[in-house]
């Protein structure tokens, strides 16, 4: 009797040390995901293209349809649901796309954009760009002097 005592104690033990590990490794991770929502921002320019009718209706890696003629990106980090300003360099038109996609997957290219959000900026190939995300994007929108923040090049 005494032998079955011990495996169940020992049975408990590890349960509680499995529970354990398992929130820890719940815990861990809920921290190396990215914040959907940064307090600061990020700011980085480069170059931008487009995409268009050949993707209109195929599913993006957010699992949602490509709307060709909504504001909408393709980013290779930011979060799903990320609204980015993004401002043509050349004419100073701006216009805000969300992140719905993975791209580009073209080298030296920061962001591919929706053929609505690159008619609005009055892109026709690719354009050299720059991007904003969290707090910057309402800032922008607000005051268009943003000479105080680093910007990151993309490469």
């Amino acid at each position: 009797m005494e032998k079955l005592g011990h495996r169940k104690g020992l049975s408990s033990i590890l349960l509680v040390v499995s529970l354990l590990a398992a929130g820890q490794s719940c815990m861990a991770s809920e921290h190396d995901e990215p914040q959907k929502k940064s307090k600061l921002g990020k700011i980085f320019k480069g170059v931008a293209s487009f995409y268009g009718k050949a993707f209109h209706g195929k599913k993006t890696a957010s699992g949602k349809p490509f709307d060709m003629n909504a504001f909408t990106c393709a980013h290779p980090t930011l979060p799903f649901g990320t609204p980015v300003l993004v401002q043509n360099s050349a004419n100073g038109a701006q216009c805000q796309v969300i992140v719905t996609d993975r791209g580009p997957y073209v080298k030296n290219r920061c962001i591919d954009l929706s053929k609505a959000a690159a008619r609005k900026l009055g892109i026709t190939g690719v354009a050299k760009v720059i991007c904003k995300t969290g707090r910057y994007v309402a800032n922008s929108l607000k005051d268009k002097d943003s000479s105080h923040a680093k910007i990151a090049t993309h490469q």
